[in-house]
């Protein structure tokens, strides 16, 4: 038993030898004392960048509607309460072509769809939109006055000999009589 008892001895202390570190070199000593950390590849780990560039297309359809808007203030860049002056540097209408009243000058729009209304020292008293354009609420201008869809649209106006007038404003109101006019309170061009 005792020889098993060396042998067993013997594997101990090489088993103890055994560290997994490189053995020392039997060369001449390195003064460096830093440690090698164990490696299981023999490639290196390399850091790798990756860039992409994602492109989309987006398709999408816009409806826009140019259709002309007799608002609650004017049409387009006429506007109730300008003075003649302002009317005719507008280049939208030309000389007045009738006077209506010993009051009142009549300028038609260059393109034929209605007429400015100018009051002496008023300045533009009323719009008149024949075609081609809407209210601010939608409706054509040449609606018929006894479409429901005025009454729907303005519930708080009244039918008249003259068409239907509804105040749209503190001082402004929409008359529709087939065209349709926009008006300030106290014109004196026409009733």
């Amino acid at each position: 038993m005792k020889v098993m008892g060396v042998v067993l001895a013997v594997a101990g202390l090489a088993l103890v030898g055994c560290t997994g570190e490189p053995a020392a070199s039997s060369g001449p000593s390195s003064t460096s004392s830093a440690a090698t950390a164990p490696s299981t590849s023999s490639v290196a780990p390399t850091a790798v960048t990756v860039q992409s560039t994602v492109t989309s297309t987006v398709v999408e359809t816009v409806v826009v509607d140019t259709t002309p808007v007799l608002s609650h203030t004017g049409f387009g860049a006429i506007e109730l309460g300008m003075t003649r002056e302002e009317l005719v540097a507008t280049g939208l209408v030309g000389e007045p072509v009738s006077r209506m009243s010993a009051q009142c000058d009549v300028y038609e729009f260059k393109s034929g769809s209605g007429t400015a209304w100018v009051q002496g020292g008023e300045g533009v008293m009323a719009i008149i939109v024949k075609y081609g354009a809407t209210t601010a609420e939608g409706l054509p201008v040449d609606i018929s006055p006894v479409d429901p869809r005025v009454a729907r649209t303005y519930p708080g106006g009244e039918a008249g000999p003259n068409g239907y007038a509804v105040r749209v404003e503190d001082g402004v109101s929409y008359l529709l009589h087939g065209a349709t006019a926009l008006t300030r309170r106290g014109q004196a061009c026409f009733n």
